[in-house]
């Protein structure tokens, strides 16, 4: 897994916080000891994780998720595309079903 995609988007995995219940899974299955914990939560060193997905898998709470971080221009490219998807398909649907 890459941590960035072309310089138009980033991934990261983030703890939340209000899920982990420090039980270490997490940590015991980092291949780069990327995830510390700190007053008994996991944190994760972004600078040591290499993205693998062993963290999200391994925890029970689903207390570690993966972000997307997208720039606005990008997001923006891509609502208007799925803008453009959702007219296309409404118009077949318009067809199929007879209403103007």
């Amino acid at each position: 897994m890459e941590k960035q995609s072309k310089g138009k988007q980033s991934r990261l995995f983030k703890v939340r916080r209000e899920l982990c219940v420090g039980c270490g899974l997490c940590a015991q299955s980092c291949p780069k000891d990327a995830i510390s914990f700190l007053w008994g939560k996991a944190e994760i060193d972004q600078r040591r994780c290499v993205y693998c997905g062993l963290c999200v898998k391994i925890c029970h709470q689903g207390a570690i998720v993966e972000r997307v971080v997208i720039s606005p221009k990008a997001l923006e490219k891509e609502v208007q595309s799925l803008q453009t998807q959702v007219e296309a398909i409404l118009g077949r649907l318009d067809k199929l079903t007879g209403v103007k």
